[in-house]
C-alpha cells in the first residue's frame, strides 16, 4: 500500500476514533445529568469541549491529507473521487474507514439531537416552573431578577 494512502486511511480511522470518544463522553455526561451528579457533569463537559477541539484538529489533518492526495491523484478530494484512483486493496481498506467515519458522524448527530432535545425540554419545565412560581406568589420577582420576600 502506498504511504500517502495509508496515511489517508489512519487519519479517518483516528478522526472515527476521536467522534467515538465523543459520543462516550455525551452518553456518560447524560447519565451524569440523570443521577444529578453535578461535580461530574462539570468534568465531563471539560472533556467534551477537549474531544470537540481534538476532533476539529483530526477533521482538519484528514481534509488536509486528503487535498494533498486529490492534488497528487488529479481528482476531488472526496471518498468517492480518491476512492477511484485507488488499487483494489486499498479502496477496500479506505472504503472501510470511510463507512466506519460516516456511521460515527452519524451516532454522533444523533447524540447530539439527544442532548439538545433535553435542553429544550429542561428549558421549557424551567420556564413553566418560574411562570408558575411568579403566579403563585404575585409576580414579586424585581427587575434585577432576584426575589422580593419582604412581608
Amino acid at each position: 500500500m502506498r504511504a500517502e494512502v495509508s496515511e489517508l486511511i489512519d487519519a479517518v480511522l483516528d478522526e472515527a476514533d476521536c467522534l467515538d470518544d465523543l459520543i462516550d463522553a455525551i452518553r456518560e455526561q447524560r447519565e451524569a445529568m440523570r443521577r444529578r451528579d453535578t461535580e461530574a457533569v462539570n468534568a465531563i463537559m471539560d472533556e467534551t469541549r477537549n474531544l470537540s477541539f481534538e476532533a476539529q484538529a483530526q477533521e482538519t489533518l484528514r481534509s488536509d491529507i486528503a487535498r494533498k492526495l486529490a492534488a497528487m491523484f488529479s481528482c476531488e478530494p472526496k471518498a468517492s473521487s480518491l476512492a477511484e484512483k485507488l488499487t483494489d486493496d486499498e479502496r477496500e481498506k479506505f472504503n472501510g474507514a470511510a463507512d466506519r467515519l460516516t456511521q460515527s458522524v452519524f451516532v454522533l448527530k444523533s447524540e447530539i439531537m439527544i442532548l439538545s432535545g433535553l435542553i429544550d425540554q429542561n428549558e421549557k419545565y424551567t420556564s413553566m416552573l418560574l411562570s408558575e412560581w411568579r403566579r403563585i406568589n404575585g409576580d414579586n420577582i424585581s427587575q434585577s431578577g432576584a426575589a422580593d420576600f419582604r412581608g
